[in-house]
């Protein structure tokens, strides 16, 4: 019965191996938990039989009517479709819980696809696209659905219209991370979305490197896209050659932190996979049916949400290295490398009353100094030094922030700007020396170069 599947599962003192060695002498979960203290101890391995003489049914009757609830599916270590794969290794889950379908995993040539969660724009791009090469091909991607690469692997290989394994570290009804309910959903839909975790689990960090163990044992062999020297996916790697079997590795930038993991991988004899044929070739002898299915490399790009949140530690160095930020058009300014973000609110609240009345001057756009003296009944002197104190942001994104926190009362934007509030100013670079107020002209090296605010428009501004 399954509420002694669970009470053996559950057994949260007892390793996989031990609950493995438990299972093998008695039979099944329904003589173990019949079994004396006596009996227990006889069990081969066993650190300790206190929590086998527990012999409370509460926790796993409020596990089956959770899954039951919110329609979760359980497969035993006994059942006929439990993979053979998973069963083979020495700490196989008594139980998995799921959601959707149980592919046939061992026919079918699985691959695991891992790597950082904080990865390279590079990473990510190749993460999508191995993903969509292999599922194209005829292969199922398994992954962990972390951040980054597992992420972008499975939405390749969704987006090839092939099935999905998705291996969590936490119960199948716990969406982690959160922006992923959708993707988990497709999975649900489209593949098998599994974890040994009982409903309601949370996501701990300890969880994680456990799971990997059934990352590898599903697939043949496993992919590293991107991985730093300490990465949940070496540990992957490892549990892979332990279980017997292959490691795949991406070749990368070897400047980049989030690649040494793969450079270290491929020192040591991991395959080198510059596309999903470099992995499936392996396996055409297993799997005659892939052969000549290699696809083309379609491009495969990155949506604004998908984009790396911040800059690599090499592109970092790179932009504190510049005396001068390099004149981009509108393309390349737009890039995440290449923008920094300035919070204007904070900006506002830290003008001085002469900076705040010179801002509010150039609502209306650029203004000759003359202009501007006379607009805020200040000396000249008084306006020119604070216009130099404030050199480092442009006049139009001043004028646009100011306009911006206007709004939150209920002005009126001319410009059909955003009337939240919550304006962000990119601009090039950590030297701003090149962006400088509209309408100061003729100032030279003594004072802010003149820009017009045409020039200005549309680079970077996000309300």
């Amino acid at each position: 019965m399954l509420k002694y599947w669970l009470w053996l599962a559950s057994r949260r003192n007892l390793s996989p191996r031990e609950q493995l060695a438990v299972l093998r002498h008695f039979g099944t979960p329904e003589a173990a938990y019949c079994a004396e203290k006596s009996a227990l101890s006889e069990v081969e391995g066993l650190r300790s039989t206190a929590s086998l003489e527990d012999k409370s049914l509460m926790e796993p009757e409020e596990i089956l009517n959770e899954c039951y609830r919110k329609q979760i599916s359980i497969l035993t270590y006994q059942d006929a479709a439990y993979p053979d794969r998973l069963r083979s290794i020495d700490d196989p889950p008594m139980v998995l819980y799921y959601q959707g379908t149980v592919p046939a995993i061992d026919t079918e040539p699985v691959i695991a696809v891992v790597g950082t969660r904080k990865a390279s724009a590079y990473g990510l791009v190749q993460a999508k696209q191995l993903g969509y090469q292999l599922g194209r091909m005829g292969a199922i991607v398994v992954s962990g659905g972390a951040d980054g690469i597992d992420t972008m692997a499975m939405k390749g290989a969704l987006t090839a219209g092939a099935p999905v394994i998705g291996v969590l570290g936490c119960g199948v009804d716990v969406v982690y991370p959160a922006a992923n309910r959708s993707l988990f959903e497709d999975v649900r839909t489209r593949g098998w979305l599994v974890s040994e975790y009982p409903p309601g689990t949370a996501a701990i960090g300890a969880h994680f490197p456990v799971r990997n163990r059934i990352l590898s044992a599903l697939s043949l062999g496993v992919l590293v896209v991107e991985a730093p020297e300490k990465s949940g996916a070496l540990i992957t790697a490892r549990r892979a050659l332990e279980q017997g079997r292959d490691v795949f590795a991406l070749p990368a930038n070897v400047d980049s932190a989030t690649c040494a993991g793969n450079l270290r991988l491929l020192r040591e004899g991991a395959i080198v996979a510059a596309d999903g044929w470099d992995v499936l070739k392996e396996y055409v002898h297993l799997f005659p049916s892939l052969a000549g299915r290699r696809p083309k490399t379609i491009p495969m790009t990155l949506s604004r949400a998908e984009e790396p949140r911040e800059r690599t530690e090499s592109q970092r160095i790179v932009a504190s290295e510049r005396t001068f930020p390099e004149r981009n058009d509108r393309k390349d300014v737009d890039k995440p490398e290449n923008r920094d973000y300035i919070d204007v609110h904070k900006i506002l609240d830290s003008l001085s009353a002469d900076e705040r009345a010179i801002v509010e001057q150039l609502t209306d756009g650029p203004k000759h100094i003359d202009e501007i003296v006379d607009g805020c009944q200040l000396p000249a002197g008084r306006v020119l030094a604070s216009c130099w104190r404030s050199r480092a942001i442009s006049g139009d994104f001043l004028r646009d922030a100011f306009l911006s926190q206007r709004n939150k009362h209920g002005g009126k934007n001319a410009e059909g700007k955003n009337k939240s509030g919550h304006c962000r100013v990119a601009v090039e670079g950590k030297d701003h020396r090149k962006i400088s107020w509209p309408g100061l002209r003729g100032q030279g090296q003594h004072g802010p170069s003149a820009r017009s605010a045409e020039e200005h428009a549309g680079r970077g501004h996000r309300a």
